[in-house]
């Protein structure tokens, strides 16, 4: 089979499948959008709400810990779309989340709900901006301060979608405002990546493989 028929057969189908997957995302960013954990609907999550888990010390974000259930029903809570209203409905919403995630009914439920909270996390950060290479020793500042330091130079104070604080973005749609002022900056230099590029690697390996 030669290299077109196989990418047409093997490749082109999850590579099509992962990049209509990766531009729903993208779009969902940017519109009120909940998705369901562990049977529990939460809100995409926003810097302000990792910078609260990671001083919480959540190991799903702050990840210097195995997580716990306790680490499960925290991390559902704070995204909860119920996390809102009188502290007495709060406390009541709560505490029926405990119960329900409680009650999951899997072989390990632990395990279970650690794998879609993963998956969640890697859908947030997407687009998310990979390390650099450079030897410079990393700035002493909260991750938050680069991020809005950057956010505000390029666009100002407020997220031109909402005209909210940046704390209350989406990591979705920060990543992706983060992603765009680079491609600017770079003036035709950028390479962007996404996730499907994996599928163009793997086909790119096979076609190239010596034949048995």
């Amino acid at each position: 089979m030669d290299s077109t028929a196989l990418w047409a057969e093997k490749y082109f189908p999850r590579w099509h499948a992962m990049q209509a997957r990766e531009n729903a995302l993208r779009e969902q960013a940017f519109i009120e959008w909940s998705s369901v954990v562990c049977g529990e609907r939460i809100r995409q999550m926003t810097l302000g709400d990792m910078l609260m888990l990671q001083g919480l010390g959540n190991p799903y974000v702050a990840g210097d810990a195995y997580p716990e259930a306790v680490d499960v029903m925290q991390f559902l809570w704070v995204l909860s779309v119920e996390n809102k209203g009188s502290r007495l409905r709060k406390w009541y919403q709560r505490r029926k989340l405990i119960q329900r995630v409680a009650q999951i009914k899997a072989v390990d439920p632990l395990a279970e709900c650690g794998t879609q909270i993963d998956a969640y996390m890697a859908d947030a950060f997407q687009d998310a901006p990979k390390g650099s290479k450079s030897d410079r020793r990393p700035l002493g500042v909260c991750f938050m301060a680069s991020m809005l330091t950057r956010l505000a130079s390029a666009l100002g104070p407020h997220d031109p979608a909402t005209g909210e604080v940046w704390a209350r973005s989406p990591l979705a749609r920060i990543f992706q405002y983060l992603k765009a002022i680079r491609a600017n900056e770079a003036e035709g230099e950028f390479k962007d990546s996404s996730p499907s590029d994996k599928v163009m690697s793997d086909w790119l390996e096979e076609i190239n493989r010596p034949a048995a």
